[in-house]
């Protein structure tokens, strides 16, 4: 009895999460100039005036070059802080907190701040301000999910190749960094989706020449509300579900979440 209202609940939970999604999925097939679900007809015409719209191809373009960037700076900052974290004595309690410190504002704290910190120092590089302000908000994630597979890494490992006379550098390299390699990728995948879908932050520092697509759907949707937003929308879903979709096929989200080694 007790599994299945477990199961129950399970269900309700994941109908709950996914109907949004079913929602502005179906939405963008309809036939009626406005969004309708469930929707009336079958239409791919929402899709072909999407790619039609340079400016929003544009988006989509830095939208990818963000999220990839802003990964690749998060991952090397955050791994090696993960590691010195886990190796450190004294004082990691504080170190963790300051890393951590950027989940504990809202994001529209942070990006206030700042927007008004580029102000001060003169900074005119739109892209550059969005990828230090995107890579802000997801080294913190980097560290926890890296940090979490180091915690469950058995030390074992370590030792041994240094009882074999490594350095302590050749240990990380040949031994470390292979065991919370499923981590490492997990921790990249969940960070390149938070960067590409980050609106809260984006809109604050985008600027006309270097506008990210969920900030160009944002200023669209104050004008107009047509089914070409909900397109727009299933193609950010669509991405986020691949990366997921090849990470967990080439390293496994369920080593990489719950630790890099067993």
């Amino acid at each position: 009895m007790f599994d299945r209202v477990l199961a129950a609940c399970s269900a309700v939970v994941v109908l709950f999460l996914l109907g949004p999604l079913v929602v502005i999925v179906g939405a963008s097939f309809t036939t009626t100039a406005w969004v309708s679900f469930p929707p009336v007809g079958f239409t791919l015409d929402w899709y072909r005036a999407l790619a039609g719209r340079a400016d929003f191809m544009a988006a989509l373009h830095t939208s990818l070059v963000l999220g990839v960037l802003a990964t690749a700076g998060a991952a090397l900052l955050g791994v090696p802080a993960a590691i010195g974290l886990h190796r450190s004595g004294r004082g990691r309690a504080v170190l963790r907190g300051l890393i951590m410190a950027p989940l504990t504002l809202p994001t529209i704290v942070t990006g206030v701040a700042l927007l008004q910190f580029y102000y001060a120092i003169e900074l005119d590089a739109p892209l550059a301000g969005l990828l230090f302000g995107h890579m802000l908000i997801i080294t913190p994630y980097c560290v926890r999910t890296v940090g979490a597979a180091l915690a469950a890494l058995d030390p074992a490992l370590a030792e041994a190749a240094e009882s074999l006379g490594a350095a302590p550098w050749r240990v990380h390299l040949r031994v470390t960094l292979p065991a919370i390699a499923p981590s490492i990728a997990a921790a990249c995948a969940f960070m390149f989706v938070t960067s590409f879908d980050q609106v809260t932050l984006s809109v604050f520092l985008a600027g006309p020449e270097v506008m990210p697509l969920p900030v160009r759907i944002y200023t669209y949707i104050e004008f107009a509300i047509d089914p070409m937003v909900a397109a727009a929308s299933t193609v950010l879903i669509l991405l986020a579900v691949l990366v997921v979709a090849l990470v967990q096929r080439l390293a496994g989200l369920d080593r990489g979440m719950f630790g890099g080694a067993q």
